[in-house]
């Protein structure tokens, strides 16, 4: 028995990365850009809808307090800097092109929008369009400002409350006329990052596909060049939530280059973003040697690398991708003078499953710690266990974990092994 597990000991040891076939995709965003589409690396499309059918966007997540503003579809949006909410009633635009507080999108977060993008640091309860309070749970809000529409029309805006999941805000004419207040429940959209609204036509509008489902989207956005252009419209990709992205530049060959450990993966929403492409001699080029790497929620890396941009005329990103998996029962650290065998079984597992850890050491030490933390560095399980002479089979009770890639730490004074286990 010893035997046979040493041999799966070195098979574990020795496993490489395997790659699955590499497809070439088009993501088409329309004519003129018209689109924003949600895509999935493993179920390619998601979801499509034009661009320009909203004004604000709310953060629809359990914590969540961003709004945003449709910057691509031409909505400007300033702080009044003349009054804070009790000055409502005497809002006026007069000089409001010399006013200093015109607010914008974060590029690199979904979770910092125009609204509370430029909220005071040093407050930990500002949350820029209003402030919470840690004994109600409560934002109100505190702050009035002008939005200019798409089509060219001004109103005064309010975020009146965040409260018991619930928004709460107002907007009239600037001269007060046609008020209007209105709500959004985010336990209505718990499966998306953002509900938008239309302020020009007094609409909620649910648009985009739920966050689990997708992992880039397709889109125009307002990216920061330079202190001169502090906001200028882009077409490029932003990636998801909990999503992290690697550039890799210069490499030697785009089609063949696979190695992600060489890069830092990075969670700013616009790493892989537009300057991917460049316009020289009246057409669109690719950067060359350029790849990216993607690592998923569930810890799978895909590789992208773009071939092709049609430009305004249809809007399409032409792309390759190519998923690398690497074995779920890979050994990250190990020290062969002391183990014998180390194998986690069954993995992948299910989250109803009783997963074995099956070890035999070289050492007389009695105790081991076993870590499980996942992919954010958290740990979610901790268990002791004893190491006797022959071979070891301890149960690790895992019903408590979602699903996704984890990391299992076994460790001594003598030994610090890693391996990946899967709950699917």
């Amino acid at each position: 028995m010893k035997k046979t597990l040493l041999s799966l000991h070195w098979l574990l040891i020795n496993t490489t990365i395997l790659y699955s076939q590499a497809i070439r995709d088009t993501v088409s965003i329309g004519a003129g850009y018209a689109n924003q589409v949600w895509y999935s690396l493993e179920n390619n499309e998601q979801g499509s809808a034009p661009k320009n059918n909203w004004d604000l966007a709310f953060d629809v997540s359990a914590y969540g307090s961003s709004i945003s503003i449709n910057s691509v579809n031409g909505v400007n949006l300033w702080l009044y800097p003349h009054g804070n909410a009790t000055a409502w009633s005497s809002v006026d635009t007069s000089g409001y092109t010399s006013w200093n507080t015109k607010r914008w999108n974060s590029d690199t977060s979904w979770t910092y929008g125009a609204f509370d993008r430029y909220r005071n640091t040093s407050n930990p309860f500002d949350l820029g369009w209003g402030i919470y309070s840690p004994t109600t749970h409560v934002v109100t809000g505190d702050s009035i400002y002008i939005i200019k529409l798409a089509n060219g029309q001004f109103r005064k805006l309010m975020i009146q409350s965040l409260a018991s999941g619930t928004y709460t805000f107002k907007y009239a004419n600037i001269d007060g006329s046609n008020e209007q207040t209105t709500t959004i429940t985010k336990s209505a959209y718990s499966t998306k990052n953002l509900v938008y609204y239309s302020i020009q036509n007094n609409t909620i509008i649910d648009r985009e596909p739920a966050s689990a489902n997708w992992d880039l989207c397709f889109t125009q956005y307002s990216a920061y060049l330079s202190s001169t252009f502090p906001a200028y419209t882009v077409t490029g990709v932003l990636h998801n939530k909990g999503i992290k992205a690697a550039k890799a530049h210069p490499v030697p060959d785009s089609s063949t280059y696979t190695n992600y450990s060489a890069h830092t993966f990075k969670t700013a929403i616009n790493t892989i973003g537009y300057d991917w492409k460049y316009f020289a001699g009246g057409t669109f080029r690719i950067e060359d040697s350029t790849v990216y790497f993607i690592r998923r929620t569930n810890g799978d890396i895909w590789k992208l690398y773009f071939v092709g941009f049609g430009g305004s005329a249809n809007g399409n990103s032409i792309f390759v991708k190519q998923k690398l998996n690497t074995s779920t029962t890979s050994i990250i650290k190990d020290d062969l003078t002391t183990v014998s065998s180390f194998a986690l079984y069954p993995n992948p597992a299910s989250s109803s499953e009783k997963v074995n850890l099956i070890y035999d050491l070289n050492i007389s030490a009695n105790n081991i710690d076993v870590f499980i933390n996942d992919l954010s560095g958290n740990l979610v399980h901790q268990q002791k266990l004893l190491n006797t002479s022959d071979l070891n089979v301890y149960q690790l009770e895992l019903t408590n974990l979602s699903k996704g890639m984890y990391i299992v730490t076994f460790r001594n004074q003598d030994i610090s092994l890693q391996q990946k286990l899967i709950i699917h």
